[in-house]
């Protein structure tokens, strides 16, 4: 079981850097801009889900398996904590896009938080997968 639960954290891991990496730029140099904003509001929501799902699941697994030590639920938490943030984040970053000139501070702001808190995850999962169970 923790076993499992180090190989879905290291896979949410791979995912963000996947979606920096890989994802991201070929969506805006293949796309114009509005059709890439339309793909990202629609992947988004997905993709924070997706990282809830790992790192819930990882809990319960490391939970059932009674390998749950403190620095591990505070690093998985701290990942959920930042996921979840972002993922409330979504409908305000949208707004702000939206609102095009008047809301181009605001969506600069609220996109770097996004940005900070996907790559605090990241870095979270690789010192989980790092340390090992």
């Amino acid at each position: 079981m923790d076993t499992l639960a180090l190989i879905f954290i290291g896979s949410w891991s791979f995912v963000i850097i996947f979606f920096s990496a890989v994802i991201a730029p070929t969506v805006f140099s293949a796309v114009d801009e509005k059709n890439a904003g339309l793909f990202l509001r629609a992947f988004f929501p997905k993709y924070y889900y997706f990282g809830i799902f790992l790192g819930t699941t990882s809990l319960f697994l490391l939970g059932f398996s009674q390998v749950l030590t403190a620095s591990n639920l505070v690093i998985i938490g701290l990942m959920l904590g930042c996921t979840l943030v972002s993922l409330v984040l979504i409908p305000l970053i949208n707004n702000a896009r939206d609102a095009g000139e008047k809301g181009k501070i605001r969506f600069k702001k609220l996109h770097l938080l996004s940005v900070i808190l996907n790559f605090i995850t990241l870095i979270l999962g690789i010192l989980f997968v790092y340390r090992g169970i």
